[in-house]
């Protein structure tokens, strides 16, 4: 702090400081996001695929949809190239073992318990069948996450980049005549 003091001034100093900190913060909670999500790869029974933005470019230069596994597909058709450009990241974590399927439910909503989740989707019916979309927005950045749970099986995707979940949901309705504001 003194070479930063004696070469800028000691108000000067303290911005970069200051900067500096929230730089750093802002790293370890977007870090810690990701984190947390992991944590459900670690239960028992719980398979835990990754897509990264270069493979996910790769699946778009293609022309193809992003495939993973039988849970999800996301893209396809004429515009799938221009759909997965706005993804920076899918996760996908899929559980099928009885006995960890109530332990993966319980884990995934409170990971989505805090405020930077807004949810967009929150039915479950008679059955118990459950379907949770939540989305957390930072700017043009989002994070759209999809809990799906059955009795014979769970399953969360987390997509990372500017597609906007809310907004394509907002446009479907729009364009069906269900909702006009």
């Amino acid at each position: 702090m003194t070479i930063l003091s004696n070469n800028y001034g000691s108000m000067k100093a303290m911005k970069k400081w200051a900067v500096c900190a929230v730089l750093l913060l802002a790293c370890l909670s977007v870090n810690a996001q990701n984190f947390n999500f992991e944590k459900l790869a670690k239960i028992k029974g719980v398979e835990y695929t990754h897509v990264d933005k270069e493979k996910i470019n790769l699946a778009a230069s293609l022309g193809e949809g992003l495939h993973i596994g039988e849970s999800v597909n996301l893209g396809g058709g004429d515009d799938a190239g221009k759909f997965l450009q706005q993804l920076d990241d899918v996760k996908v974590f899929s559980c099928e073992e009885k006995g960890s399927i109530k332990k993966f439910k319980k884990t995934a909503l409170d990971l989505l318990k805090g405020q930077e989740w807004e949810p967009l989707v929150d039915t479950t019916g008679d059955d118990g069948e459950m379907v949770k979309i939540y989305l957390s927005k930072n700017g043009e950045y989002s994070t759209n996450v999809i809990l799906a749970v059955e009795d014979d099986e769970a399953n969360l995707v987390v997509i990372s980049g500017t597609f906007d979940l809310a907004k394509m949901m907002q446009q479907a309705m729009n364009k069906n005549g269900e909702v006009n504001e």
